[in-house]
């Protein structure tokens, strides 16, 4: 999923970005928010509703531990905040820190912990789910398990069928993956992967009920084998908590076509003549000119001269006096 993160000049919401630079330092700023090959990594925005719950707080910050440092944190409460009816401010909010995700949480008497996920394109919300939270464990009841190091980036991993036949699901899929998997890795090393969020969707629900997911956050210890792969142990890392869709803004066609585009510039170019069989060994076909053995270099390179000669049947004949003699070719 390409995701890029327009430029200041372009139709923005935000007041500061309205105007073009005046001074060197604006125009370096706003060069950096340009249009891209290649995308910055994805940053998040956590937020907080009107009114919020210890609990709630508490997930936003451990959310935020997990993303660290592509993400920032606004403790500051927001009262005319609500993205599911209007995402204006959080379009703003979005736009000026240069944000491409966001992460919402509040609480009220109809939704007592609920969580919401969105996504920003050209600086407009591209989707985004509400998502009501239960049984939530913080992280900081794990306390037996080794942090993970700042930065690491984790697997991915979703359970069940509901994933693929649940529309829902499906776009909950794209949202999380989006959210969890952090920058793109050129290299990849075993040892390097420190930890896992597993994410399950129960079995298909009823008639009027809900898709409800479980979310979990491992740490993945390597231990001996005796092989060259290692034994994994998973040790659970927290938070934890299950959680329902309630709400969802699916996105509009046209923009999710434009978001799905990708530059030129990383497109793959097709090599010709190379291809890879089925054990997946790369194999290529080289193309060659006719070759001229009488100019190619071997070790009797040097006695060329004299094969020639004795291939056209040359011999040595002497004149009368015998002192001069020269070539006759039969």
């Amino acid at each position: 999923f390409w995701c890029s993160q327009r430029a200041a000049m372009a139709k923005s919401t935000g007041p500061v970005l309205k105007t073009p630079a005046k001074t060197a330092r604006g125009r370096r700023f706003l060069k950096q928010r340009d249009f891209k090959v290649n995308e910055n990594p994805k940053s998040c925005l956590y937020l907080r509703g009107q009114k919020t719950t210890p609990d709630v707080t508490q997930l936003l910050k451990d959310l935020y531990d997990m993303r660290k440092p592509l993400g920032t944190m606004l403790n500051r409460r927001r009262q005319d905040m609500h993205p599911m009816d209007d995402v204006s401010v959080v379009e703003r909010l979005c736009t000026t820190r240069d944000m491409s995700l966001f992460c919402f949480g509040s609480s009220s008497k109809k939704r007592p912990f609920r969580l919401i996920f969105g996504r920003m394109f050209n600086q407009e919300l591209l989707d985004s789910q509400e998502y009501s939270i239960v049984n939530y464990v913080p992280r900081s009841q794990f306390k037996k398990a080794a942090p993970v190091q700042i930065g690491a980036k984790p697997v991915v991993v979703f359970q069940g069928a509901g994933f693929d036949l649940n529309e829902e699901l499906r776009q909950a899929k794209l949202l999380l993956l989006d959210y969890f998997r952090g920058p793109k890795a050129e290299k990849l090393s075993l040892m390097g992967i420190e930890s896992a969020v597993v994410i399950s969707a129960m079995d298909s629900p009823g008639e009027g009920e809900a898709p409800k997911m479980l979310f979990r956050h491992y740490r993945l210890n390597f231990r001996k084998s005796g092989t060259k792969v290692p034994r994994v142990e998973l040790e659970e890392l927290g938070p934890r908590f299950e959680m329902t869709v309630d709400r969802c803004k699916t996105p509009d066609p046209s923009r999710w076509k434009s978001a799905l585009q990708v530059p030129k510039e990383t497109k793959q170019k097709k090599e010709k003549s190379i291809f890879t069989n089925a054990l997946g060994e790369k194999r290529g076909r080289l193309y060659m000119d006719q070759q001229n053995f009488e100019k190619i270099y071997t070790p009797h390179y040097h006695l060329k001269g004299t094969a020639k000669k004795k291939t056209e049947g040359s011999r040595r004949c002497f004149n009368e006096g015998g002192a001069k003699y020269r070539y006759q070719s039969y």
